[in-house]
């Protein structure tokens, strides 16, 4: 499994992509309840999805979870012609809690939906289940981020994948997602990246 600085991960063996929470559709509600946001806003993280299929040519793409943000909006007709460009590529997704308000859309994109999903020695789901003798868990939901503090006290906080004995937790993919706490273990690993690198973190924090 490589981890890419883009927050997806890469199975070679399998030519696999895996990411989690793209949480398409919430910029589309925020601005519904009346938060201001730019419309263009939300079409940074289908780019962002656009170009890693055609870097990396995935014969699958497994989102952990939390594929869509709210009930149905725009943005699933906006995912549905995008996702037809891709015939070669199978999606496959593990239901995620934001998902469940618009489930009964998702089976009309063309893209596969598990409640969990087993790939070889992987255990896919959206919230955690690191104790799962399943096989080693993939999973989002949590958002992870670690802080990263300067000689000059500044604090830098940038999303992570948090590697553990028997799990991944990926960062969120999607733009406004923000993050949350984790209980990290020192016998972790934190891999920050800023979307251009990404580099094994000692000493960190959790945020």
């Amino acid at each position: 499994m490589t981890l890419f600085p883009q927050k997806f991960a890469w199975w070679e063996k399998e030519e696999t992509v895996f990411l989690a929470d793209c949480h398409f559709g919430k910029i589309a509600h925020f601005r519904k309840s009346g938060i201001g946001i730019p419309s263009h806003a939300g079409t940074e993280s289908f780019s962002d999805i656009h170009k890693i299929i055609l870097a990396m040519k995935p014969r699958r793409l497994v989102i952990l979870g939390d594929l869509f943000h709210s009930d149905f909006n725009k943005d699933f007709e906006r995912f549905k012609i995008w996702i037809s460009q891709f015939s070669d590529t199978q999606f496959d997704m593990v239901l995620g809690n934001h998902d469940k308000a618009s489930a009964g859309h998702l089976y009309t994109l063309g893209i596969n939906v598990y409640p969990n999903l087993i790939l070889g020695p992987f255990f896919c789901t959206h919230e955690p289940d690191f104790d799962s003798a399943l096989g080693f868990n993939l999973c989002g939901h949590l958002h992870p981020a670690v802080s990263l503090q300067g000689l000059g006290r500044q604090h830098l906080k940038v999303p992570c994948f948090w590697k553990g004995e028997n799990h991944l937790c990926f960062p969120s993919f999607g733009t406004f997602t923000g993050s949350v706490a984790v209980n990290a273990q020192k016998t972790d690993l934190l891999f920050a990246t800023t979307g251009s690198i990404i580099r094994l973190i000692e000493g960190f924090a959790i945020l």
